[in-house]
C-alpha cells in the first residue's frame, strides 16, 4: 500500500512539472489514470455504492482528457 501513495504523488508532480516539460504530460496523466482505474476496480471488487467511486471516476476523466487532448 505504501508504493501507492508514492507513485500517485510521483505522478501527480509529474503532471504538474509538465506545466513547464510538455514531453510529460500524457505518461503522467496516463500513469494517474492507471491509478484512478484500480481504485474503481476495487471499489467495484467490494461492492460498495456507486457514490463512494464518483471521485475516483471524475478523476479518471479528467486524467484521460489531459493525456488525449
Amino acid at each position: 500500500m505504501e508504493y501507492q501513495r508514492h507513485y500517485a504523488i510521483l505522478q501527480a508532480i509529474s503532471l504538474i512539472a509538465s506545466i513547464w516539460y510538455p514531453v510529460l504530460k500524457q505518461p503522467a496523466a496516463l500513469g494517474l489514470a492507471t491509478l484512478l482505474l484500480g481504485s474503481i476496480a476495487m471499489h467495484v471488487k467490494i461492492k460498495d455504492p456507486l457514490l463512494k467511486s464518483f471521485p475516483a471516476a471524475l478523476f479518471l476523466v479528467m486524467c484521460l482528457f489531459i493525456a488525449f487532448v
